[in-house]
């Protein structure tokens, strides 16, 4: 039997499309490699649910991702986990922070700039002298990979989609649908690739070069010595940081060149003891009190990296074949919004504005990096 889309891939990115696009009355046929959830790439996220970015599409994205979040139960039957922490970014000495703000604020974000004094009366754990001023986000927070992916899972099979699991792709089909390596053939009228760094090998299958590298990155978590304290990106010291449960802190490096792999299945690299130290004296910079502060775990992922940090979302010049990858480092807090805005592409015919800068076929794909990871 054939459905109307095929989505390949079960990271946060695929089971938003999939619960949605069941939800518009596509018959939808969700595979994946491995077991639902994305275990090398969404289950190892960072999981920062934040607003704040240098372009207004990702910015309005983010914004009803985490409107998603916040009503996450409501929407999907089940809690994603999300802790509202509120938001700190600390910026480099070179930026417009209030061009910015202001950039943000036209597209509905509820965020401010703070003086260092002003940011101490809001979490006096967090110190940013150096810095004139930083943006204030009292919204974002962080939510659980696990209890998101969970959440969607149940979500698009009880919308009435297909899922089918450890089931990896061998090569597309001209048209739509895949052959899976089992011998099995999937058939739809459009495929959506949302398989991360690894939709550029399938896509290959079918003449389709993907501008995608994987890589991996490296996190560690450090014990907690306050109860709470805020999310932070900080710009000038290279990292990401936010609670993490009970009496956890999470970080991790925001860096566009992390470590890239051969291969998607490549292994992942070990988090050595110099990644923790270094971890470590970057996260003392702004939590003073966590000097000494012991790991508690270390863990690695991967990202779908593009040239310019931006996704590629929307149809490909090989008929029926769709994209929802490239997410390089910031799909988590898009993901659940961007399977509705996708769903609506795909079932109504017209792109929503969200999604339409981030054509697969951009020119500007050659170009820098023009947001931060994370």
């Amino acid at each position: 039997m054939s459905s109307d889309l095929l989505v390949v891939g079960g990271g946060i990115t695929g089971l938003a499309l999939a619960v949605h696009a069941a939800r518009a009355g596509l018959q939808t046929t969700l595979v994946d490699a491995g077991p639902l959830g994305g275990q090398r790439s969404t289950q190892q996220s960072g999981a920062l649910i934040r607003t704040h970015y240098a372009d207004a599409s990702s910015a309005a994205l983010a914004l009803e991702g985490l409107e998603h979040f916040e009503t996450f139960e409501e929407r999907y039957g089940a809690s994603a986990g999300f802790t509202r922490t509120g938001f700190a970014y600390v910026p480099e000495p070179h930026e417009d922070l209030g061009a910015r703000i202001a950039m943000l604020q036209a597209v509905g974000v509820e965020t401010e700039l703070r003086t260092p004094g002003e940011l101490r009366s809001i979490d006096a754990a967090v110190r940013v002298e150096d810095a004139e001023a930083v943006a204030w986000e009292p919204r974002s927070g962080y939510a659980s990979p696990a209890l998101t992916c969970a959440a969607l899972a149940g979500a698009a099979v009880a919308a009435g989609a297909v899922m089918h699991e450890r089931r990896p792709v061998e090569r597309l089909l001209p048209g739509g649908g895949a052959r899976l390596r089992d011998g099995a053939v999937l058939e739809a009228g459009r495929t959506v690739l949302c398989a991360g760094a690894a939709s550029a090998e399938l896509a290959a299958t079918v003449g389709l070069d993907l501008p995608l590298q994987p890589t991996a990155v490296k996190l560690a978590v450090f014990e907690r010595h306050v109860e709470t304290h805020l999310a932070v990106i900080d710009a000038p010291n290279g990292t990401y940081l936010r609670p993490d449960g009970v009496g956890g802190t999470l970080v991790g490096r925001r860096t566009w060149t992390d470590e890239p792999l051969a291969r998607t299945d490549s292994p992942l690299p070990a988090v050595d003891d110099g990644f923790v130290a270094d971890a470590r004296e970057r996260l003392v910079r702004r939590l003073p009190g966590a000097a000494g502060a012991r790991v508690l775990s270390t863990r690695a992922g991967m990202l779908d990296m593009t040239p310019d940090g931006l996704p590629l979302v929307g149809p490909t010049n090989i008929d029926g074949l769709w994209c929802c990858c490239g997410w390089s480092g910031t799909g988590f807090k898009t993901g659940p919004s961007v399977g509705a805005a996708l769903a609506g592409w795909l079932n109504a015919g017209e792109p929503p504005a969200e999604l339409r800068a981030f054509d697969p076929h951009r020119a500007q794909l050659g170009g820098i990096a023009v947001r931060s990871p994370h």
